[in-house]
């Protein structure tokens, strides 16, 4: 594979047929309607081949080459809708590596590796100690942003918390991410492609995300805000192309909670689709239906609101996901100019420059943002030694193949969330004693959506106007208070905070 770095944020543009002389549809069943019956009638409808069974969702997708196959799909009983299997594409991001070249990234690793083998955490605690003098850490303004340390010092890590990562894969032999990675339970979607990532140096969109969840702590490297909990790689995303259809991606979310994940990541979605279209409400029905059956076996599916700096909701235009029901968008925030030192710059919520928003957005995450970059993207900062353009600290920095690299988007935001979800449900089932038989385990989850849900709500920090708000959600996500058993959210707002820095274009 080349060095070429594909993916990043979320702002995802749709494409049409999965090749020029066939074309992909998804077939929704009617509510109520029997998946055996509506497959059967499927199967025996002449014209396409069944590509995807999703029965737990009443959807299948199918390929056809006969441009009046869908017509004789939509007069079945069972059907409610025909729509073309889109896809999402994860577009280039804007994303600076540490490494200058393959030589230093070696380097670096080699570096990192001499300090030590990162190791699993197990049921321990967070090692602080290891993270003193490791100069990632200290770049790391989104760990101080959610107060990570403080649910560390509790104890809490998010061990025994499986988190699946629907996305373009992962660097499996990456050694801060793969004491963490369940390979048993790993899979891609994306066919002809295996769920472990090509070795080199480059960007790649999985490993980054997953690294901002679970990436251990070590001398040397960036840590994850749940170091403790055990990652799934789903691979529904190519590495290569950055694209992946729906029903890969609707097939990833059974999958996973077939899996027994207990948070789903969607670092992805397509913006903007209008709601009067047909095909938009049949692929709203088909997210809420694959959220519906997550929640029923105890998985909370958090999906990002999408880089395209618009309002979700206006004029009729959402995000798919991030509009269909039972999911909890993520909307991003960040510093601007936080490198810098000045005092004035120290604010670390601003609403993220790129960042949707609107009625969808349930919380906010740290990604980052480029504020700064409109205004001195000449001026250079220096952190433990490591000079870049000021701006660029004002990203988020995080495992990639080969070494660390630095990105912004709500694709990395919504990890955060995920992350601090893992923390609270690691509190919920130690604090209710869930975690200490099969059964109690089971009974926790029954209800561990809303708990998820309600804790990332209560203990989130208001930021924007007072209160639920279109841009922050309920806060930007806390893990201090998410972990902490006493914590209680307060009953008075705070007073507004900025949206934007002073001197925002």
């Amino acid at each position: 594979m080349s060095n070429k770095q594909w993916c990043a944020g979320v702002a995802l543009a749709l494409v049409g047929a999965v090749s020029a002389d066939a074309a992909s549809y998804l077939v929704l069943g009617r509510a109520g309607g029997n998946a055996q019956t509506l497959q059967a009638q499927i199967e025996s409808t002449p014209g396409g081949t069944l590509q995807r069974a999703l029965p737990g969702l009443l959807t299948f997708a199918v390929q056809s080459d006969d441009a009046t196959y869908p017509a004789r799909l939509r007069a079945l009983s069972g059907v409610q809708y025909v729509a073309p299997d889109r896809m999402f594409t994860l577009g280039e991001p804007r994303q600076v590596p540490l490494a200058r070249d393959a030589a230093e990234a070696a380097a670096q690793m080699q570096q990192a590796l001499a300090g030590g083998t990162p190791r699993a955490l197990g049921s321990g605690a967070v090692d602080q100690s290891l993270l003193a003098g490791n100069p990632l850490y200290q770049m790391q303004w989104a760990l101080r942003d959610v107060q990570a340390p403080g649910a560390w010092n509790r104890g809490y890590s998010g061990a025994g918390v499986r988190v699946a990562i629907l996305d373009s894969g992962i660097d499996c032999g990456n050694a801060w991410l793969a004491p963490n990675i369940d390979f048993s339970a790993a899979a891609s979607l994306v066919p002809g492609e295996g769920v472990c990532v090509q070795p080199g140096f480059y960007f790649n969109h999985g490993t980054h995300v997953a690294g901002i969840v679970a990436a251990l702590p070590s001398a040397f490297g960036s840590v994850g805000i749940a170091p403790g909990a055990t990652l799934i790689p789903v691979k529904v995303l190519s590495e290569f192309t950055g694209s992946g259809a729906f029903s890969w991606v609707l097939g990833g979310i059974v999958y996973a909670s077939d899996e027994g994940a207990d948070v789903i990541n969607m670092s992805l979605g397509a913006y903007p689709m209008s709601t009067s279209d047909a095909d938009t409400q049949a692929y709203l029905l088909a997210f809420g239906r694959a959220a519906a059956y997550a929640r029923a076996r105890g998985a909370a599916v958090i999906v990002a609101a999408g880089n395209d700096a618009a309002q979700l909701g206006a004029g009729g235009d959402v995000g798919v996901p991030a509009s269909a029901p039972g999911m909890i968008t993520i909307s991003a925030s960040g510093p601007a100019g936080w490198a810098t030192g000045n005092p004035a710059y120290a604010w670390l919520d601003y609403l993220a420059d790129y960042s949707d928003y609107g009625p969808p957005i349930a919380n906010a995450g740290p990604g980052g943002t480029f504020w700064y970059a409109y205004v001195n993207p000449a001026q250079a900062c220096s952190i433990a030694g490591i000079t870049r353009s000021c701006y660029v600290f004002d990203s988020v920095i995080s495992t990639i193949p080969g070494g660390w690299g630095w990105a912004a988007g709500t694709s990395m935001a919504t990890p955060a969330a995920a992350a601090v979800a893992a923390l609270a449900i690691q509190r919920g089932r130690m604090t209710t004693g869930a975690n200490l038989s099969p059964q109690g385990l089971a009974n926790f989850r029954k209800t561990q959506v809303d708990f998820v849900r309600n804790t990332l709500q209560t203990s989130s920090d208001d930021r924007g106007p007072r209160g639920r708000d279109p841009y922050f959600g309920y806060g930007r996500v806390n893990a201090d208070n998410a972990s902490n058993v006493f914590y209680h959210a307060p009953r008075v707002s705070p007073a507004p905070t900025p949206l934007t820095p002073p001197y925002a274009l």
